[in-house]
């Protein structure tokens, strides 16, 4: 089974909370974990800053699509962020709890 972290920035807490509970409800995600950042991006010509909260998901790799069909669903962003990063390696028993509380 091929694992990943899926990455996704929300504008406030309400927002992300509901993505994450989404998520790990839809079992598309094991864990989601919610940090709060700040970012500077350009955007439509213009350098902005933002606090905003970052959301760390544990998924299987298979799930990719349909977590990112369920986050633009969701999200108030025009264009969200949404990366995948492999797992290269972990730890045994916590892939497995992944395998085993997701689709």
């Amino acid at each position: 089974m091929a694992y990943a972290v899926l990455l996704t920035s929300c504008a406030d807490r309400e927002q992300a909370k509901a993505l994450a509970r989404a998520l790990v409800e839809l079992r598309l995600a094991a864990c989601v974990q919610m940090l709060p950042i700040e970012s500077v991006y350009e955007w439509q010509g213009k350098i902005e800053e933002a606090a905003e909260i970052l959301l760390v998901c544990k998924i299987k790799r298979a799930d990719y699509a349909e977590a990112e069909k369920t986050i633009l669903s969701l999200h108030s962003y025009e264009t969200p962020e949404i990366v995948m990063l492999p797992i290269e390696q972990g730890f045994g028993g916590y892939l497995a709890w992944i395998d085993k509380v997701t689709r």
